[in-house]
């Protein structure tokens, strides 16, 4: 004890551990504030390993996560320790704050104390939700058929139904809809998702079967009419909703590409399709890969309703269909129309038709005098064969005009080239 009270260091320590006067009140109620401390400790430490193998890229996060999970030694852990103590912070600051208003702790001369408590708790609040919209996906959240907000952090709102489906699959949806029976349900989730590209989940509510698809910016909503309303989408579908009822059904986001996605550029959301196909595996799609149907096996009756289909019969039954008939004069003068508003082709579309011709021609070049020159490609060459005249004159730097007519004579090309036709590219 004297060395307590004597080292300048521990008799700090020994002032407020060991001989401070306590109320006669302490109970473990005054705990929270440790344990707090030691919540905020052990969020550090998780929160930096799991940042050492986390990936924050589109692409990349779900793959990494995986990693943590399986690859990591001990990852597993850490990741849920990380998780379930970020519940346990907020209980115990709950419980914090309710000992403070239970044993008066708001009161003279604690009012500084409590005050910087109360900003502390704001503020933890506000970079809880922050954090909450910026870890998960840039996508957006919905509560009901009439709004998409991209700030909710509450979670979807559902029937116990599609609640205990989405539990099952460990989903986190960023929109749902169901009751799609009603008139204006429909009109309502086509204003919204029109200009989303995602992908998309049809459940049955009886079953817990699904269908899982994708579409690009403003393709949505037609994606919607046919599967549910139209019965042009997946026959699958079309089928169980004849059988059950559309009000047995529910319409859900899954996940949002950012930005505007055409059917070009759409390489991220065909992964994140696949992603969602290979997780739930779901009963309704009859292709087992995304935006195509490799994969997909007829049946023999299949097959042969094909070939009916197809027959030399049939394809005579549809050519003479309009065989032999003209065009009213009013759909002549709408087709001449079309066709002189029409752009002219530019010259590096004409370049690129000429190319690609089946009846493109060849040439060959040379120099009058036997010198080597440099190719196209940056080559030292005595000799190089060219397609098309229009790439022969780019060449040479003259007009189509003048290699034309050194054909039409002896090839020679400005008195130093020497320019031989070698007949059909494809001859």
């Amino acid at each position: 004890m004297r060395l307590l009270k004597q080292n300048s260091l521990l008799g700090l320590v020994n002032s407020y551990v060991v001989d401070s006067p306590q109320p006669a009140n302490l109970s473990y109620a005054w705990n929270f504030g440790s344990l707090l401390a030691t919540c905020l400790g052990i969020q550090i430490v998780t929160g930096i390993i799991l940042a050492m193998h986390y990936t924050p890229n589109v692409d990349l996060a779900f793959v990494s996560v995986e990693h943590i999970m399986r690859d990591v030694n001990y990852g597993w852990m850490i990741r849920y320790i990380h998780a379930n103590v970020a519940s346990f912070f907020f209980i115990f600051v709950y419980l914090h704050i309710g000992r403070g208003l239970y044993y008066g702790s708001y009161k003279s001369p604690r009012v500084l104390p409590w005050s910087i408590g109360v900003i502390i708790l704001v503020l933890m609040m506000g970079v809880a939700f922050l954090g909450f919209s910026l870890n998960s996906p840039k996508w957006l959240y919905i509560i009901t058929p009439d709004s998409f907000s991209c700030m909710s952090a509450l979670p979807v709102a559902c029937s116990p139904r599609l609640q205990a489906i989405l539990a099952k699959h460990n989903l986190t949806p960023l929109a749902v809809w169901e009751n799609l029976q009603v008139s204006n349900v429909k009109a309502a989730i086509s204003a919204v998702i029109k200009s989303i590209a995602g992908v998309y989940c049809i459940i049955n509510l009886k079953t817990g079967e699904m269908y899982v698809g994708s579409a690009i910016s403003g393709k949505m909503p037609n994606r919607l009419h046919k599967h549910l309303f139209g019965g042009s989408g997946s026959i699958l579908v079309w089928n169980a909703v004849r059988q059950h009822g559309l009000s047995n059904f529910a319409f859900v986001v899954l996940g949002q590409v950012p930005g505007t996605v055409t059917a070009e550029d759409n390489s991220n959301l065909l992964e994140m399709e696949q992603h969602f196909i290979n997780t739930l595996l779901p009963v309704y799609n009859i292709a087992p890969n995304a935006g195509n149907t490799f994969g997909v096996k007829h049946t023999a009756e299949t097959r042969a309703k094909m070939v009916a289909n197809y027959s030399s019969e049939r394809r005579e039954m549809i050519g003479s269909l309009n065989r032999n008939k003209s065009l009213a004069s009013s759909t002549v003068e709408k087709i001449r129309a079309a066709a002189l508003l029409r752009p002219a082709m530019s010259v590096a579309t004409r370049e690129l038709v000429s190319l690609n011709s089946a009846n493109a021609k060849l040439f060959s070049i040379t120099r009058v005098n036997g010198d080597s020159f440099l190719s196209p490609e940056g080559i030292i060459v005595t000799e190089v064969t060219l397609r098309t005249i229009p790439t022969v004159s780019s060449f040479l730097n003259c007009s189509t005009k003048t290699v034309q007519r050194a054909l039409r004579a002896n090839g020679i090309v400005s008195r130093i080239w020497y320019v031989s036709p070698l007949g059909l590219a494809n001859g």
